[in-house]
């Protein structure tokens, strides 16, 4: 009863902080905002090669994750990106906020950190948005405020993004992506531009932005030329049904590669590709975002799946515009045969995985990466 009490008043405490919409102050000792950008650090290493951590709870993260930090650096990785949530009702409402059960806590969140630097691997923060009660389907991409209240729904979300930024800045991680996915919002290049001016005050690290596969042109958003990275999904259609073959995958990844890379050619950005994977079900090749589609664990969605890796690293592997790839995801689960989701663990695709952390690639760029050595 104690432990229910004091959890019902932290998270009444935090509701009250937020929906106050008061400014926190600009420097304190637990959160220091920073005098003004910096140049992000020279790198080590190179582009990311690593694997996305979702962080699901609140103060018990990092008891929850903490054995899968050491497992991410075994299998070769020298980078972990942590996804951390924000939550708001639904796709309307007003009330984006940090939820004490169901977010990341600051001081979880710094040990994870500085657990996965103790293990030789980066780290890339990925703070986004979920809604408790989506209506019909909606998702952070069809975020549009009621009564188109950019205002209140932009404050509320600079508050979210700074309260990251910070820790982020007090435990050195390398890489922060201002967004991810947030599709309807991406017009409003103004406030973007405001959103990353407060950031940097508040983090010299270098950032990014996590686009949708399909909504990542310049035509879509405008504020690139302010960010370090840009960052992408990968989940594009490869195949028409299950069970492809690779030569089907490489010829239509061919056609999306020149998209993309005259793209990157036009922001002059390296991209790091934040969420590549697929489920080891039988047509994930078709909808790779559509973890839905086909429930069942199968040999031959096994092999789809490491065939989708594969064909992967073959297109992207030796691209000089490829700042990061970032393998979705690594989980408690045990995986293994009878898993359909998307983690590798246990699975034909650790052994493409395992293989390709252990080749020892040149850097794929001439110039400096940034953030990647912070």
């Amino acid at each position: 009863m104690e432990l229910t009490l004091r959890i019902a008043v932290l998270v009444s405490a935090l509701a009250i902080a937020w929906q106050a919409g008061r400014p926190e102050p600009a420097k304190s000792p637990t959160a220091p905002a920073v005098d003004g950008p910096a140049a992000p650090p020279a790198p080590v290493g190179g582009r990311f090669r690593g694997m996305a951590i979702q962080l699901h709870g609140g103060e018990d993260v990092y008891d929850h994750y903490r054995e899968l930090i050491p497992e991410v650096a075994r299998l070769g990785a020298d980078t972990v990106l942590f996804v951390v949530h924000g939550w708001q009702d639904h796709g309307g409402s007003l009330d984006l906020h940090i939820d004490a059960r169901k977010t990341a806590s600051p001081e979880a969140l710094g040990r994870l950190c500085d657990l996965a630097t103790a293990n030789g691997l980066r780290v890339i923060l990925m703070p986004i948005v979920l809604l408790e009660n989506p209506r019909n389907k909606e998702w952070r991409g069809k975020i549009i405020p009621e009564g188109h209240d950019w205002d209140t729904w932009f404050k509320r979300y600079t508050r979210f993004i700074v309260h990251f930024a910070r820790i982020a800045e007090r435990h050195k991680v390398a890489v922060l992506m201002v967004g991810s996915e947030l599709i309807k919002t991406e017009t409003y290049t103004d406030r973007w531009l405001k959103v990353i001016e407060e950031v940097r005050q508040n983090y010299r690290g270098a950032l990014g932005y996590s686009a949708n596969w399909d909504h990542y042109q310049t035509t879509k958003i405008g504020f690139w030329p302010q960010l370090d990275y840009v960052g992408m999904t990968s989940y594009y259609e490869l195949a028409d049904g299950p069970n492809p073959s690779a030569e089907e995958v490489d010829e239509n990844w061919g056609a999306f590669k020149k998209e993309i890379l005259a793209f990157q050619a036009e922001v002059k950005k390296p991209i790091i590709f934040t969420e590549v994977g697929w489920c080891s079900q039988e047509g994930a090749a078709h909808e790779g975002w559509n973890y839905y589609a086909n429930q069942k664990a199968t040999e031959a969605g096994h092999r789809e799946q490491a065939l989708l890796y594969e064909a992967f690293l073959r297109a992207w592997d030796r691209e000089p515009g490829i700042g990061g790839i970032i393998w979705w995801e690594w989980n408690t689960s045990m995986g293994g045969p009878g898993d359909y989701n998307y983690t590798p663990r246990g699975k034909p695709a650790e052994e493409v995985l395992r293989k390709w952390f252990a080749e020892s690639a040149p850097p794929l760029t001439t110039g400096a990466l940034p953030g990647a050595g912070r």
